[in-house]
């Protein structure tokens, strides 16, 4: 390890990818250093690492207009069809239902069951693999009808999962989204969650996320242009 050589690895990525993805590899990197000279591996601390200022953009995500759009749409795609006869349009539709209502993440969806599932009482209930803690969600009956035709047709009691790979859903949704027009991806359904709770229950919108971190879904999920509708506004200086 040497300072020079991981300055000039940082000074790279600050140019090719966002500051706050350099930022989490600088800190990576930083962590492994700190553990091999406590370990004695290196006799030197990390010093000098170059530091990297995280420009935070305003977060943006899907008004409940485009969402309302963006799964109404998916009723026209009845052409593709994957495993067991199942349309690219009911995949989509589900993933979004199901996304946007819960707030999970997409590795979350891919992995949820039949036995996650209340469908008589509109019930659904999973542990968050990056935290470990325990949701219970109500479903709309859309989200429901959905989830119910998919369990119908799967293999293996998943619902998402088992029709395609994450990374080859992650670039069915993509094609889909470019197609209407849309920026952002699969991502944005968890955001636009939050951020419709936060317009009618102003502060719950963590809770949808379910996030242990003080303040990160304030800073990083919620589009608070779409939240805050009585921004003060200055006199206008032309008539």
């Amino acid at each position: 390890m040497s300072v020079d050589a991981i300055n000039k690895y940082l000074q790279k990525r600050i140019v090719e990818v966002a500051s706050i993805t350099a930022a989490t590899e600088r800190a990576i990197l930083v962590g492994i250093w700190k553990w091999a000279y406590e370990t004695e591996v290196v006799d030197r601390p990390p010093r000098g690492i170059v530091k990297i200022k995280v420009a935070r953009r305003p977060t943006r995500a899907w008004t409940i207009e485009q969402c309302c759009t963006a799964v109404k749409g998916t009723f026209a795609l009845t052409a593709e069809v994957r495993r067991k006869r199942v349309t690219v349009g009911l995949f989509l539709r589900c993933w979004m239902l199901l996304g946007y209502e819960t707030g999970a993440r997409q590795g979350d969806l891919w992995e949820m069951r039949q036995d996650d599932f209340d469908l008589e009482a509109g019930t659904v209930r999973w542990s968050q693999h990056k935290t470990g803690e325990p949701h219970v969600k109500i479903m709309s009956q859309p989200c429901l009808l959905a989830v119910q035709e998919m369990l119908e047709r799967s293999p293996d009691g998943r619902v998402l999962g088992w029709v395609m790979s994450k990374n080859s859903g992650r670039r069915r949704m993509r094609k889909y989204l470019r197609g209407m027009k849309y920026a952002g991806s699969s991502k944005w359904l968890r955001r636009s969650g939050a951020t419709h709770i936060e317009m009618e229950n102003p502060g719950k919108g963590r809770l949808h996320l379910g996030h242990k971190t003080p303040g990160l879904a304030e800073r990083c999920y919620i589009d608070w242009s779409q939240v805050r509708r009585d921004i003060p506004c200055v006199p206008s200086l032309l008539k």
